[in-house]
């Protein structure tokens, strides 16, 4: 069962049936959508770093990025990149398609 995904820039995705967030590739970032404790699907966007925390992930500017990593404990950090509209927006209306609105109850 997927628990999150994350959608690039280059059009690959990596989710957590590929592996963890320890091997996924951390640049190129353009969306990452996960299911939240609630079973509904959540995404983050249009930011620089994203981060998972728990079963929910963040995506934040400089300050947020620094406030994660003045938390205790192990990091992992993916970097947004700026890429043109049009592929973004192909990007976009995958994400929004691909993952169904609520995940199956366990």
């Amino acid at each position: 069962m997927i628990l999150w995904r994350i959608y690039y820039g280059d059009g690959s995705t990596f989710s957590s049936e590929d592996g963890g967030v320890d091997v996924a590739p951390r640049g190129n970032v353009q969306r990452v959508a996960y299911y939240d404790s609630d079973g509904r699907r959540h995404q983050c966007h249009d930011r620089d770093y994203y981060y998972p925390d728990g079963d929910r992930w963040f995506g934040v500017d400089l300050s947020g990025l620094f406030q994660y990593l003045y938390e205790p404990g192990m990091k992992a950090v993916f970097f947004g990149r700026t890429i043109p509209d049009a592929k973004y927006r192909r990007i976009a209306s995958i994400a929004d398609n691909d993952l169904p609105l609520e995940r199956a109850a366990k």
